[in-house]
């Protein structure tokens, strides 16, 4: 048995090399999910690398119509079917009802004539229907199924099944491999799913992995996981690039870690993420900025307002940007961006801007859960050192750091507050935690120049601070309007 590739984009990941030779694979799924399309682009990219490949229409259409619905894809290469390196068939409807033996006959013929190294039927279960009775129908697919165990091929058959209906059918125990394709509507989205339901003699991914229906036929998006291997901890420091903060830190940031910038608005959140990816820039070090809520063009804009041309370094190859409306954000898709990007151009650094704005792009709490924290996990298993910044809406009083608890996945939490002390709005920040390291406990007041930030002195003698209302203390405030010490 050897593994051929499936001919789909990040399947043959998914299914960690492609398919057994000789199999059978059984696609199955709901209406309009792209089970046809998944087959013909199969065969497709197969026979462009030189195999011989047959499809059996079983729907009684004519095959001219068969092509003129392939053409529309940019995989379909019509010299395939000059060469002969593809043909198409289909079953009539007197031979569907002749029974088993005759379809059997009429495929095997196909096969002895063209010598094919990969077949397609579809959809199986019309065949199965043709039959009367279910004990017909199960007999039907046994005799088919068994019979394609002695053409030693690759086979693939198409079915319409839900999850549900699929465990039930005979068909799922009786081939090698079980690919499960639905589209379902989330919010006002619309979202294509693919799973693994069986696969023989081999490990897979499991669970739901996105896939993408396009007029380059599909492609799949694996599951976003963390790295298989993770890098030595490095015990090195990357400077933040505001030297107020690295002395609170004791020397910056510990390389591959993650740190976290949580404030409300107006406090400089996405400041001090470019200024971390520009200060990389400055040491050779290359940087990925994510945003779902600022475009690239409007985050460059505002850099050149502290100095920084980011323009500039994105020609010189120093920095990427990567933008995605949420209304048009796809986890899986996003992440295998990501980390194209990263293995790409070498990234280092990495800002991901506004994390709270993943609430509209993936409303499903669980999703959105997981998909942050393997996100992280993956930047630290790669030795990148990773900027987060979340919005806190809350101006005064109790605040929550993150919608998903994401303080525990995080080295570093520096929390940012607009603070009322005596009648001032000013900007007060403070590291509630750095793994690994010792910090500076204090809270500092920090102000926004034309040069970037500056952290200034401690914030002593109030009360409150991180509630965003400073009073002094009331024994100060007694020992001000009385003088003395209180009685």
């Amino acid at each position: 048995m050897k593994t051929v590739p499936t001919g789909i984009k990040g399947l043959d990941h998914v299914l960690k090399g492609g398919f057994n030779h000789p199999s059978t694979v059984l696609v199955a799924g709901t209406a309009g999910a792209g089970k046809t399309t998944m087959a013909m682009q199969s065969l497709f990219n197969a026979a462009r690398e030189g195999e011989v490949c047959l499809f059996i229409s079983a729907i009684s259409e004519p095959v001219a119509m068969m092509e003129s619905f392939v053409s529309n894809y940019s995989f379909f290469d019509y010299s395939l079917l000059e060469q002969n390196k593809i043909k198409l068939f289909n079953i009539e409807e007197n031979l569907l009802k002749a029974g088993a033996p005759e379809v059997i006959k009429f495929i095997e013929d196909k096969i002895r004539m063209y010598k094919p190294n990969r077949v397609v039927i579809d959809p199986i279960t019309v065949i199965a229907e043709s039959k009367e009775t279910e004990f017909e129908q199960r007999l039907f697919l046994y005799e088919l199924l068994t019979r394609m165990k002695s053409w030693n091929l690759l086979v693939l058959i198409t079915g319409e099944f839900s999850m549900e209906a699929l465990k039930n059918n005979p068909l799922s125990y009786l081939v090698d491999c079980v690919l499960h394709i639905t589209e379902t509507i989330e919010g006002d989205k619309s979202e294509r799913y693919l799973t693994v339901v069986k696969m023989r003699g081999r490990s897979y991914i499991s669970g739901r992995h996105t896939y993408k229906l396009s007029d380059d036929g599909i492609s799949v998006f694996p599951r976003l996981l963390p790295g298989p291997e993770f890098k030595t901890a490095s015990t090195l420091r990357a400077s933040t690039g505001v030297e107020g903060l690295d002395r609170m830190l004791k020397g910056g940031l510990l390389k591959d870690d993650i740190i976290l910038f949580s404030g409300s608005p107006g406090t400089g959140k996405t400041i001090f993420g470019l200024s971390f990816i520009y200060e990389g820039t400055k040491k050779g070090e290359t940087g990925l900025i994510i945003s779902l809520e600022e475009w690239p063009e409007k985050l460059k804009r505002n850099a050149r307002s502290f100095g920084w041309d980011f323009e500039q370094l994105e020609k010189k190859g120093l920095v990427r940007f990567l933008y995605f409306p949420p209304a048009l954000f796809h986890a899986d898709e996003h992440a295998v961006l990501i980390k194209e990007i990263l293995k790409q151009y070498n990234i280092q650094r990495v800002l991901f801007d506004g994390i709270e704005d993943l609430e509209t792009a993936l409303p499903d709490s669980i999703k959105r859960r997981d998909y942050v924290h393997s996100l992280v996990d993956y930047f630290s298993s790669q030795g990148v050192t990773t900027l987060l910044t979340s919005e806190i809406p809350e101006l005064f009083g109790t605040i929550r750091l993150t919608q998903e608890t994401l303080s525990g996945s995080v080295d570093t939490v520096v929390l940012l507050r607009q603070v009322e002390v005596e009648g001032h709005m000013i900007k007060a920040l403070s590291i509630l935690k750095s793994r690994g390291s010792d910090h500076d406990k204090e809270i500092r007041e920090f102000e926004i120049t034309d040069k970037g930030i500056e952290v200034k002195v401690a914030l002593k003698g109030y009360e409150n601070v991180l509630a965003g209302i400073a009073r002094k203390p009331p024994v100060d405030v007694f020992r001000e309007m009385f003088g003395g010490k209180k009685p």
